[in-house]
């Protein structure tokens, strides 16, 4: 089982040279998957912190402003967002109370298949979402076939991937979501950094007349992802997975919920997406919906201050890497461990390679890992994220 070395995003091009204790299992997804979310780095104090790639942070104005890394990175306060109450997974009762149709009574016609754009940007396909003056107006409606899903259409952002008070404006790029288990294969090609303005060019790019153009012609807008990690949700209320959005703002705002007793599948990308970046999902106490999925504050354990980060990726090895970590914020702003709900990622198909010990947990805010766990998917292996 290969160890996983956290190092200081400046010396990763001395990674070689990195001095590290034998049998410290730090996770660094940064060598593996090209540049993570998250990393675990080792301070000469000996304590292990969590940083993030800097980024811009949108501000009331639309605007963003720099942010540099602390000792504990977190994505900073940002305007209340919520996510679509739409594409959410939960239990199905297949029973029926009414009576079957009578045997002469002519069968109804199937509905019509949901609207797909065909490679084409869409035009709005009657949406009335709200588009402001001088906004770019969103292409697609609820329920269509390009598994794109609007957030908060009626705020300024009128369905972008965007904070609620941020527009989509012409000399823009333009990000969108898509539902649990797909990913946005559009984005800017020229971004090549992890940080500064190219982190931020996602999705669509509006010209100066506000035409909306698709970078990668040949490819869908929301491609299937690796399709081989799921949140499995034992306790008796739902909890929402908020993805963050990147290349983007960052925000915590695409939503995939699991309903009390239900299941929903993780956006878990493929080697081929950004850069090489992983998937993060910050996954909100029991009782949250997609409401939660906003970026939140320090007044409230929800979105940058949820429970628990989950994490995944394929990396260029070909095997995929999940991992879970009891978030530091939600204790060190004095929020009650005992309310949150206990974590375990189970293999259900092929070998998966577990840490030492066999097993990679969060129970009652402590990880069987400090500081959070890896497991390894090799080629054909699938696992789920148990809460309970």
């Amino acid at each position: 089982m290969a160890v996983l070395v956290a190092v200081k995003r400046s010396e990763r091009e001395n990674i070689d040279n990195v001095n590290f204790n034998p049998g410290t299992t730090l996770l660094d997804l940064g060598q593996l998957l090209g540049e993570p979310l998250a990393i675990f780095v080792k301070q000469p104090n000996n304590q292990v912190v969590t940083v993030s790639p800097d980024y811009e942070k949108p501000s009331d104005s639309s605007t963003s402003t720099s942010s540099s890394l602390s000792s504990s990175k977190t994505h900073g306060e940002s305007s209340t967002s919520h996510a679509p109450s739409t594409w959410f997974s939960s239990s199905v009762d297949s029973s029926s109370s009414s009576p079957p149709p009578p045997a002469s009574s002519p069968e109804a016609p199937p509905p019509p298949p949901p609207p797909v754009s065909g490679g084409g940007i869409p035009d709005g396909q009657g949406n009335r979402f709200n588009t402001p003056q001088g906004a770019v107006r969103f292409p697609w409606n609820f329920g269509n076939g390009d598994h794109v899903v609007p957030l908060t259409p009626s705020s300024s952002n009128g369905g972008w991937a965007m904070s609620p008070n941020q527009q989509c404006k012409p000399g823009g790029w333009c990000p969108y979501a898509c539902a649990p288990g797909y990913y946005s294969a559009q984005w800017d090609p020229a971004a090549t950094s992890y940080n500064g303005h190219g982190s931020m060019n996602g999705g669509l790019y509006a010209d100066a007349n506000g035409r909306l153009s698709k970078p990668f012609p040949d490819r869908p807008f929301c491609a299937p992802g690796m399709f081989n990690a799921r949140i499995v949700n034992k306790l008796g209320r739902p909890v929402s997975a908020c993805q963050t959005v990147y290349p983007g703002n960052e925000a915590m705002i695409i939503p995939s919920v699991a309903q009390a007793g239900g299941v929903t599948d993780l956006n878990v990308v493929p080697s081929t997406y950004w850069l090489g970046t992983s998937s993060q999902f910050y996954v909100n106490l029991a009782g949250s919906s997609e409401e939660q999925c906003i970026w939140g504050d320090d007044h409230s354990p929800v979105g940058n201050w949820a429970p628990y980060i989950f994490g995944g990726g394929e990396a260029r090895d070909g095997n995929t890497y999940i991992s879970v970590q009891f978030n530091p914020l939600y204790t060190s702003m004095g929020f009650k461990v005992s309310e949150a709900y206990n974590v375990k990622i189970q293999c259900t198909q092929g070998n998966c390679n577990f840490p030492p010990g066999g097993q990679c947990k969060c129970e009652q805010g402590q990880c069987s890992v400090n500081n959070g766990c890896t497991v390894t998917l090799p080629k054909g292996a699938k696992a789920d994220f148990i809460l309970y």
